[in-house]
């Protein structure tokens, strides 16, 4: 009885390990209760931009990211923070709106983009550099507000509500 536990236990660990960024089957009315902030982005030439946005702290919240939304505000998006950085990949599995993908690294500077990434696919995007913070946005919303490599997330970042 004892090694039929040990091997379920395996079999069970396995099943529930996914790679980083990739998303486990939730159904939308499992959505997390993200804390929300208002984040202010420099686009490195004096212009400061802010958003409205929801923080993906825990694994779990990682996992479930924007999935199963249907439209994601003007001016709004998600970001994700991890304890360290290190090269991030992300899918869209249950994502239903394109997205803008930003990496920054642990002093907040943009260090790898992926702009319009289709909905709903498992194609991994991954970021070129390590990154602690990954700000999804709505496709389009960098080239209509100019960010590009000079960005900088100002932290910290802080929660609220």
């Amino acid at each position: 009885m004892p090694l039929c536990w040990a091997f379920c236990s395996v079999i069970l660990s396995l099943a529930l390990t996914v790679p980083d960024g990739a998303v486990l089957a939730q159904q939308a009315d499992d959505r997390p209760s993200f804390a929300r902030s208002s984040l202010q982005l420099d686009r490195g030439d004096g212009v400061f931009l802010t958003f409205d946005i929801e923080l993906a702290v825990t694994p779990s919240e990682h996992q479930f990211g924007l999935m199963h939304l249907e439209v994601l505000p003007v001016g709004s998006g998600m970001l994700f923070i991890f304890p360290q950085s290190r090269q991030r990949n992300f899918w869209m599995k249950n994502t239903l709106i394109p997205l803008d993908m930003l990496f920054f690294d642990e002093a907040g500077r943009l260090v790898s983009f992926i702009p319009n990434v289709p909905p709903e696919t498992l194609t991994s995007r991954k970021s070129q550099r390590p990154a602690r913070y990954v700000l999804e946005l709505n496709a389009g919303t960098m080239q209509r507000l100019g960010i590009g490599m000079g960005a900088r997330l100002v932290l910290p970042v802080g929660s609220s509500g």
